[in-house]
């Protein structure tokens, strides 16, 4: 008994080793993950010849405790097991390329270039000191696009007067100087939109900084954020009506490169409505050609766990070409449209089957069964 015992725990403690360190499959990406680390990333094992595998260090398997029976999880660790067998087993019901979006999350996972405003005190020194702010339009711009931030006074008083200007610089020349605006009924907020610039020395990457001078009081301050230019290799050109097929709703996305390769297209899904977030989609594929289509396709479990049947809208869309050969280097594409209407269905016209991953369903039912 106490053989089978040890062996036994030596083989969960191996299993929740992988869960410490966050070896789910790639359609998981669960936080809760996150939160049980056990101080190692492996068992020792005996020579082959061993009766019994070792006892583990206590110091370096926290969340372990000795039992008259051999080793088990402490009450704590076992709740948190719980806790994540809950979330995987609520996570797997959609494939990866067809998640439910929470309107809380939209932002913070989906929205991956959205703007970081910079926000310090004038003085630094001195933490109640009016804040100065600077927020770009966007965090990557491609060629064409008009780059703009906003920069504000916060905690000057209306009756203070203050002045801003702005330049953007890359390899520490400037580049573009800001036609800047006040924004009405805004005090101590201004506009900043730069000209066009001359990119042809720029790498195919290049990081620029809207370096912004704010004056008031008496005093200047210099401020600066970061933003990245990025040249493009691939464009959208069309996207296809939807229809549905089985248990999807998929939406053909037509892509041009110059670079044939595996490329990503990725959007979300809006309710036309009300515009609320639904579904992140995505799609990869190598495309041996300069012409190729990728499907976006929505799962009627995602669907219905959003409880619109449409219609919809499809935006935030992205393309990119993902480490490959000949360069191994992840580069972008283009997406000449701001959204793209999407006919909705009725649920009932989908075959209404939900998506099964085994792998990942034996590890939530063995998460489960380790936290009981």
């Amino acid at each position: 008994m106490r053989k089978s015992s040890t062996l036994k725990a030596g083989a969960l403690l191996c299993i929740v080793t992988i869960v410490g360190v966050g070896l789910w499959p790639d359609d998981a990406g669960l936080d809760q993950t996150r939160a049980i680390t056990l101080g190692t990333t492996s068992v020792n094992l005996p020579d082959k010849g061993a009766s019994k595998l070792p006892e583990p260090d206590k110091k370096s398997l926290p969340g372990v405790r000795k039992t008259e029976e051999g080793m088990d999880f402490d009450p704590e660790m076992k709740e948190r097991l719980l806790t994540i067998s809950e979330a995987y087993e609520e996570h797997v019901q959609y494939p990866n390329f067809s998640r439910p979006i929470k309107a809380d999350e939209l932002e913070r996972k989906h929205l991956p270039d959205i703007p970081i405003a910079s926000e310090l005190p004038a003085r630094l020194s001195d933490p109640n000191s009016p804040t100065l702010v600077i927020k770009s339009s966007k965090m990557r711009y491609f060629p064409d696009d008009q780059i703009g931030a906003v920069a504000s006074i916060n905690g000057l008083g209306n009756d203070v007067t203050s002045d801003v200007s702005a330049t953007l610089v890359a390899n520490g020349k400037v580049v573009s100087y800001a036609t800047v605006s006040p924004l009405e009924d805004q005090p101590h907020r201004y506009a900043l939109n730069f000209q066009s610039i001359d990119t042809s020395e720029f790498d195919a990457k290049q990081e620029l900084t809207i370096s912004t001078e704010f004056l008031f009081e008496g005093s200047q301050y210099q401020r600066g954020t970061s933003i990245e230019y990025v040249r493009t290799i691939a464009s959208i050109d069309q996207v296809e009506p939807a229809s549905v097929q089985q248990e999807y709703l998929v939406i053909p996305v037509y892509v041009s490169t110059d670079k044939p390769g595996y490329h990503r297209v990725q959007g979300i899904l809006y309710d036309a409505t009300n515009g609320t977030p639904l579904v992140h989609l995505k799609d990869e594929a190598d495309l041996d050609s300069s012409y190729g289509t990728l499907s976006l396709k929505a799962h009627i479990a995602a669907l219905k766990k959003s409880g619109s049947e449409g219609p919809y809208i499809l935006k935030d869309m992205s393309l990119q070409r993902l480490p490959s050969a000949p360069d191994y280097i992840t580069e972008f594409g283009s997406v000449e449209f701001s959204h793209v209407d999407i006919e909705g269905f009725s649920f009932s016209e989908y075959n209404d089957q939900p998506y099964v991953n085994e792998k990942a369903q034996r590890i939530a039912k063995e998460l489960r069964r380790l936290g009981s």
